[in-house]
């Protein structure tokens, strides 16, 4: 085999494996894409089962978190706090009414502004939390459901005072 025998040959091995290397790289390239579109499928379709499965688990976790223990005893122990702790402002309000009857100084007069709201304010907050899922059942069944603004011992106002709204 001559010289230009031998470099027509050399050259069909070159193109040969040039054309074996282009189809290894296409395989290569084909093989990266499919393991793309795989995981991308995989992503959506665990996104997809969480959204579709969202309402159960968001069911599941609310009904573990109510009827946790821990839950229990500080719903229980919290409105029993409140409820004594209104009556107690309440008390104090008719104290401060009191003392402004006595001596209506701006500092009484102040101090019984205060005492009022303060006791509006805990009312609206035990009020909302007898209605919240998740403490609202574990409250002592000896405590009201929500605090009656007519009960003369949570009525957030002097027993011989005007209405708490027109002493703002």
């Amino acid at each position: 085999m001559g010289s230009f025998e031998r470099t027509r040959q050399a050259r069909r091995e070159v193109a040969d494996g040039a054309a074996v290397g282009m189809s290894a790289g296409w395989r290569i390239g084909i093989a990266v894409l499919v393991v793309l579109a795989v995981g991308a499928a995989i992503a959506i379709g665990s996104w997809y089962f969480r959204v579709a499965t969202s309402g159960v688990k968001g069911a599941g976790d609310a009904t573990r978190i109510t009827n946790d223990g821990q839950n229990r005893v500080n719903a229980q122990e919290w409105f029993a706090g409140m409820y004594q702790e209104i009556r107690s402002t309440d008390r104090r309000i008719d104290e401060a009414y009191a003392e402004v009857s006595r001596k209506p100084t701006e500092i009484n007069q102040e101090n019984y502004r205060g005492l009022v709201n303060r006791c509006i304010d805990m009312v609206g907050d035990y009020n909302a939390e007898a209605q919240k899922v998740s403490r609202g059942q574990w409250r002592d069944p000896s405590l009201p459901a929500q605090i009656d603004d007519t009960d003369p011992t949570t009525d957030c106002r002097a027993a011989h005072s005007p209405d708490p709204a027109t002493t703002r």
